[in-house]
């Protein structure tokens, strides 16, 4: 039995939580629901019935008492029986205005509030006015305190495996209480982080997170407006965030924001700047205004995708001019091997005239040779049953002769003319005409060799 108890303490207690007090200014519904659930209200009243107001508001000095009621209004169509307390009020980590569980004990204005009824009975339909006293402690500290009166009701709920779990359900009326003193408005942000998803689709962008924790440090209600700009290297802006304005952040309570920027471009180190611009609610004109605050986070967007194209870029452009140099290579070399060929046909063609020339020379130097060779051989030699008679006719004395006889002489030369006659060639001019010929033929022939090789490095380096 026991230990069902603490499961039901348990269960109960992760119930209330959630069934927090959300005080509305008007009542909670008009109608009784058609269902046959419970509906019903808690709003501000006076002896005389409800005057319009939707939260209790008060401003007093430390020691002071005020004195007011309190209605609850049951809309249903049976009795119920409402739990009634105080307690002090809070900011959930969303902004939303709440109270604290009923289970726990309050320390400023819920503690400082007493109703006269502990539970109230309140008719179909119906309603009850309660009185409450709030009592402003001689040390209260300067600034805004809130709370709230709340009406409950307690479910037994059976859920599906038969366990049975005590619900609270909590419906209120705010209290705000300004106690005398002086002011100071005052917010701090905290604990800024910022994350970026920027999926895998090239210059697209991606998504930065940016998450901060706003405390209200002064004394006094605050909302505002809430600005993150993101920024990239160099402080380039690159994006602008307005979230909603504040909610009303209770002091010494703490809001958690978290806002998203989409469409960020990854530049790598990216900044982002969460800026407040804080107003003070309900305060005299001239009143002090809270400073504006501001902080960073920063976070890495590395362009992954975008280096991922850049690099195939690069490595199509590289290939690209590989291709092209290899191409230009080609051709160059075929001018060159050309050009090779071309050289070497000319040497060639040059180199075979030059030896044409040199044999032909050679060649017509042996035949010159040949032909004089003949008529030599044929007057040293002549024929059979001939013979060869030389005659010498003297010449007349220049002082005369009175002999008149000739005499004559045999092995005299000369021509019929008188004049020296010509002599066959020698043995030695046939041999100076046999090696001039000689000498022709082999320079010719030295000539064809480097020739030849010259054509056939040529032909190499043509393939």
């Amino acid at each position: 039995m026991a230990r069902a108890l603490r499961r039901l303490a348990g269960v109960l207690a992760a119930v209330l939580a959630f069934a927090a007090l959300v005080a509305a200014p008007a009542a909670a519904s008009s109608t009784a629901p058609s269902d046959g659930s419970v509906s019903w209200s808690v709003q501000p009243s006076t002896e005389n019935g409800p005057d319009g107001r939707t939260a209790f508001t008060y401003e007093l000095e430390p020691g002071a008492t005020v004195s007011d009621v309190v209605r609850v209004n049951n809309f249903s169509d049976t009795p119920q029986t409402f739990r009634v307390y105080s307690q002090d009020a809070i900011n959930t980590p969303e902004g939303s205005f709440s109270l604290l569980e009923g289970s726990e004990t309050p320390v400023d204005v819920g503690l400082w509030a007493a109703v006269s009824h502990d539970s109230v009975e309140v008719p179909a339909g119906g309603h009850v006015d309660l009185p409450f006293t709030l009592t402003v402690p001689a040390n209260a500290t300067p600034g805004d305190h809130a709370g709230g009166i709340v009406a409950s009701l307690t479910d037994v709920v059976t859920e599906e495996d038969d366990n049975q779990v005590l619900v609270e359900n909590r419906v209120g009326a705010r209290i705000y209480l300004r106690v005398g003193g002086d002011l100071a408005p005052s917010v701090r942000i905290q604990s800024v982080s910022a994350s970026f998803d920027g999926g895998w689709i090239p210059f697209a962008g991606g998504s930065l997170s940016v998450t901060y924790e706003l405390e209200n440090t002064g004394n006094v209600r605050l909302t505002g407006s809430q600005l993150v700009d993101v920024e990239g290297p160099l402080g380039v802006a690159l994006k602008s965030v307005h979230p909603d304005d504040l909610p009303e952040l209770l002091p010494g309570q703490k809001y958690t924001v978290t806002t998203e920027a989409t469409g960020v471009q990854r530049l790598g180190r990216l900044t982002a700047r969460v800026s407040i611009d804080p107003a003070s609610l309900n305060v005299p004109e001239g009143s002090v205004e809270p400073p504006d605050v501001s902080a960073v986070a920063s976070v890495w967007a590395v362009p992954w995708p975008e280096l991922l194209v850049l690099l195939v870029i690069v490595v199509l452009l590289v290939l690209l001019r590989r291709r092209s140099r290899g191409r230009r290579r080609r051709a160059a070399e075929a001018i060159a091997a050309a050009e090779a060929r071309g050289r070497a046909a000319a040497a060639a063609e040059l180199g075979t005239s030059r030896i044409v020339a040199v044999l032909t020379a050679g060649v017509l130097a042996l035949l010159g040779l040949a032909g004089l060779a003949g008529p030599a051989v044929a007057g040293e030699r002549p024929a059979p049953g001939e013979m060869d008679v030389t005659v010498t006719v003297p010449s007349p004395s220049p002082t005369g002769s009175d002999s008149g006889s000739d005499s004559g002489s045999v092995g005299g030369t000369g021509d019929a003319d008188g004049g020296e006659g010509e002599h066959p060639p020698t043995g030695a001019d046939l041999a100076g005409w046999a090696g001039i010929g000689v000498l022709l033929v082999v320079f010719g022939t030295l000539l064809a060799r480097p020739l030849r090789r010259t054509g056939a490095g040529a032909g190499e380096a043509a393939a």
